[in-house]
């Protein structure tokens, strides 16, 4: 089918793949904006799979203050060089961080982070909550739980970002994606937050 550069030029802005990607994406969607915005999504994470394991000592760190002033988030984002720790892309990945942990406080990046002795707890409080049932259901509804009411709350790159408009998944996803179009490895290294009245959180 004919793609002009009118979906073109959308859909590059909407994911900022290169223009050639996104006619690609396009032919092969059918021109289904949001199927050919997916396709580039899982290519790009198929990119950034490849990219896991690589060093990445370089990075920036970024603060986000909430227009109250009562909550303020710190994070350091790592990548492999210099010259993409200072690019557009990197710096909007590293704000859009930032704000989300604001709205969602998590406690640790990953659910690798997480005390073993509050997953154990947990698992036994949910596990006592489906006693009865048949086991395989059982060992489903814990793993739910577990996903939605443990690392969904706790875990940084479990949690679904803020702004469903801009990004709609994890931020895991939305990092991977970032690091698929970059073509370096990213990771969050660690961040904190504070709110006036509640506390806060830093993971290490």
């Amino acid at each position: 089918m004919s793609i002009d550069a009118t979906q073109v030029k959308t859909l590059r802005e909407r994911t900022g793949a290169g223009m050639m990607e996104c006619k690609g994406a396009l032919v092969e969607s059918g021109g289904d904006m949001d199927k050919a915005a997916d396709l580039l999504r899982k290519k790009g994470i198929a990119k950034a799979d490849k990219l896991v394991g690589r060093e990445a000592k370089a990075g920036r760190v970024g603060t986000y203050v909430h227009f109250n002033g009562k909550v303020a988030t710190l994070v350091e984002l790592s990548c492999e060089t210099d010259f993409v720790a200072n690019t557009d892309d990197f710096l909007g990945l590293l704000k859009d961080i930032a704000l989300h942990i604001a709205f969602a406080k998590p406690t640790v990046v990953s659910r690798e982070q997480l005390a073993k002795d509050l997953i154990e707890r947990e698992t036994a409080i949910f596990a006592d909550q489906v006693k009865g049932k048949p086991p395989e259901i059982a060992e489903k509804i814990v793993t739910g739980k577990l996903e939605k009411g443990l690392f969904l709350q706790h875990c940084l790159l479990d949690q679904i970002f803020c702004n469903e408009e801009k990004f709609k998944g994890t931020i895991g996803a939305m990092i991977k994606a970032a690091a698929g179009k970059i073509r370096e490895n990213i990771s969050v290294r660690r961040f904190a937050w504070s709110e006036v009245g509640v506390g806060g959180a830093a993971s290490l």
